[in-house]
């Protein structure tokens, strides 16, 4: 029962030392965050501010859409410069969903790719197994 106590004394204690030192380097980080921020100025305008923000009138698919164009033209000039690969036809770049409903995307194709590994890695490790290296 003693060393119950105690146990339970060490847990208790070594418990608020943990939590009491995780606080305090909150605050210093609060702290140094207050007194070392500082916030970026916008630059001043010298256009008058009765002209439309032509950024502001893009919704998100013409904004996707120039992205698009933006990183087609890239390759395009790439291609050109580099003569990687000869040049025929239309250039077209597919966006992948990046997960949502239907799951695919990005993500699922990494954990794909993360899970084949892993079988492999399992594989090499059941034939050294076996040959007892």
């Amino acid at each position: 029962m003693e060393n119950l106590d105690f146990a339970l004394q060490v847990l208790v204690l070594g418990f608020l030392v943990v939590l009491v030192t995780l606080f305090g380097l909150y605050g210093i980080l609060i702290l140094f965050n207050r007194l070392l921020y500082q916030p970026a100025t916008a630059p001043a305008e010298s256009k008058p501010a009765a002209e439309p923000q032509p950024s502001q009138a893009v919704s998100e698919s013409e904004d996707n859409g120039r992205v698009v164009a933006a990183i087609q033209a890239a390759v395009y000039q790439y291609m050109q410069i580099e003569h990687a690969k000869p040049f025929s036809g239309p250039l077209s770049i597919a966006v992948q969903p990046s997960g949502g409903v239907r799951g695919g995307g990005w993500k699922y194709i990494g954990r794909k790719e993360l899970l084949e590994s892993s079988l492999e890695l399992e594989n090499i490790r059941r034939k050294k197994k076996r040959e007892n290296i």
